[in-house]
C-alpha cells in the first residue's frame, strides 16, 4: 500500500511546490516594484524642501479683487426740478450709503411721498429718503410773489444771497441777535430786506429808520443787525417757529416812501406786488428760512 500510494500523491506535491514557487516569485517582484514608487515620491518631496539654512519661498497669495465703486448719481436734473417748488427750500445729496436724500423746509403743500416719487423720475431705480419740516402756510405767499425773481437770480453769475452766521440750518434761540450778511448782485442795487414772522407780521430790516438807504455797490457785502455798527439791531423773540427773510435787489428803490418798520404781512404783500409789477426787469430776489426757538 505504501508503494501504490506514493505515485498517486507525487503530482499533487509537485503542483503545490510549483504554485509556491510562482507565488514566491510574484511576491519578490512586488517587493522589488514597491520601493521604486516609494523612492520616486520621496525624491520629489525632497526636491521641494529647502536645503539646510535656506528659507522656504512664500506661497503666492491670490490678488484680492476690489468690488467696483458704486456710481454717484447725477443730481443736477433733480435739483432743477426741486427748485420749481416755490414755497420750499429743498436740498438733495447722496449719503454714504449712496442713497439719495432730500431735506429742507416747506411752507406749501409739498408732501414727502410726492418728493420721493419725483426723485425716482430722475434717479433710476432709487427711492429717495425724504425729511422735511413744515413752516406756516402764510409764508408761502411772499415766496410765490418773488418766484420769478428767484429764478432770474439763480441764473446770475453773482446772485444776491443771504449769508446767515452759522450757515444753513442754523437755529436761533430766544434772546440771540439776528446778524447776517447780504451779498449784492453784479450790479449797483437798492436792497429791500423783509423779515416775515411766524405770526403773520413783517419787519422791514432795510431800509429802516436808522438806515434810510438800502443802496449797495455791485458785488459788495452788507452786514445787518450788528450791534455798535450804528444801525438797527434785532433780537429773536416769541412767537417761535419757522420764519423767513426775503431780499429783493432792484436798480431803483421799490418804494418811493418808507414803509412802517413793522406791519401785518396781509397789508404789505399787495403793496409789494404792485411795486414788483412796476420794477425794472433786472430786479432779482432771494429768500431764506430760519428756525427760532425758546431759550
Amino acid at each position: 500500500m505504501n508503494d501504490a500510494s506514493a505515485p498517486t500523491f507525487a503530482p499533487t506535491t509537485w503542483r503545490h511546490r510549483f504554485a509556491a514557487t510562482v507565488l514566491a516569485a510574484i511576491g519578490i517582484a512586488a517587493i522589488a516594484v514597491w520601493p521604486v514608487h516609494a523612492t520616486t515620491a520621496s525624491d520629489v518631496a525632497k526636491s521641494d524642501a529647502p536645503a539646510d539654512g535656506e528659507t522656504a519661498p512664500a506661497a503666492a497669495l491670490p490678488t484680492p479683487v476690489e468690488p467696483p465703486s458704486p456710481a454717484v448719481p447725477d443730481l443736477s436734473a433733480l435739483r432743477t426740478a426741486l427748485a420749481e417748488f416755490q414755497c420750499a427750500e429743498l436740498e438733495v445729496a447722496v449719503g454714504k450709503d449712496q442713497r439719495v436724500a432730500i431735506s429742507g423746509l416747506t411752507a406749501g403743500d409739498t408732501d414727502p411721498d410726492s418728493l420721493a416719487l419725483l426723485a425716482q423720475d430722475y434717479v433710476t431705480g432709487q427711492r429717495a429718503a425724504v425729511e422735511i419740516e413744515r413752516a406756516s402756510p402764510a409764508l408761502c405767499e411772499p415766496l410765490t410773489l418773488i418766484g420769478a425773481l428767484r429764478t432770474s437770480n439763480a441764473g446770475l453769475a453773482a446772485p444776491v444771497s443771504i449769508r446767515l452766521e452759522g450757515g444753513a440750518g442754523t437755529v436761533f434761540n430766544g434772546g440771540q441777535d439776528l446778524v447776517f450778511d447780504v451779498a449784492a448782485p453784479d450790479f449797483p442795487a437798492h436792497l429791500q430786506v423783509d423779515y416775515f414772522t411766524a405770526d403773520g407780521d413783517v419787519i422791514h430790516l432795510l431800509p429802516n429808520p436808522l438806515e434810510v438807504s438800502g443802496r449797495v455797490d455791485a458785488g459788495s457785502v452788507r452786514r445787518l443787525g450788528e450791534r455798535g455798527a450804528g444801525g438797527r439791531f434785532w433780537s429773536i423773540g416769541p412767537p417761535y417757529g419757522h420764519e423767513l427773510i426775503v431780499v429783493i435787489a432792484s436798480p431803483t428803490p421799490l418804494f418811493a416812501a418808507p414803509r412802517p418798520e413793522a406791519e401785518p404781512a396781509s397789508s404789505y404783500l399787495p403793496a409789494l406786488k404792485q411795486a414788483l409789477d412796476a420794477a425794472p426787469p433786472a430786479t432779482v430776489a432771494t429768500a431764506r428760512f430760519l428756525k427760532t426757538r425758546a431759550p
